[in-house]
């Protein structure tokens, strides 16, 4: 079998990290009978194979950081934000939606994976890095999603932008 050097990396920290996983929960299941038998959880290394021996009599495994691979681009995330200030007004989700299908030329058969896509980007957009702020007109279900910098400091809409509501 003949690996790429990258490809080795990542099996040698895959499996740097399942012996470090393994070496923690023997020693969480020692504690463990040590407690219930004091005396008794004196691990026999002796009965396991040759290779495991010395590994697992050496529970400082090095710790190695896994480097993450990058990520579909956030696309979602800009195009909800550039498309509010195209509008320079608040929207509803359904409209961001029909909006992106149509900017995105995706036939109907998206339509489900560009609704969760939407949703997914906007909440973080919303809880995680503030950009976003919901507003919801009295008596209605419907939601309307719009830029921070739109909303008082109590979370309000501001009602120049109330009055650009369809």
């Amino acid at each position: 079998m003949q690996l790429n050097e990258s490809d080795l990396s990542e099996m040698k920290e895959f499996y740097r990290e399942e012996l470090e996983k393994t070496v923690r929960r023997l020693e969480h299941i020692r504690k463990i009978l040590e407690k219930i038998e004091p005396g008794s959880s004196e691990i026999d290394y002796s009965s396991l194979p040759v290779d495991t021996q010395t590994s697992v009599s050496k529970p400082a495994v090095k710790k190695v950081s896994r480097r993450k691979k990058p990520g579909p681009k956030a696309i979602w995330g800009n195009f909800i934000l550039k498309r509010l200030r195209q509008l320079n007004r608040p929207v509803t989700y359904n409209d961001l939606i029909k909006d992106a299908m149509l900017f995105f030329k995706l036939g109907d058969n998206k339509k489900d994976a560009v609704r969760q896509a939407i949703m997914n980007s906007a909440f973080r957009l919303r809880n995680k890095q503030g950009k976003l702020a919901t507003y919801r007109k009295p008596g209605t279900k419907e939601k309307y999603v719009g830029l921070k910098k739109w909303f008082d400091s109590q979370g309000k809409l501001l009602s120049e932008y109330k009055k650009r509501l369809h």
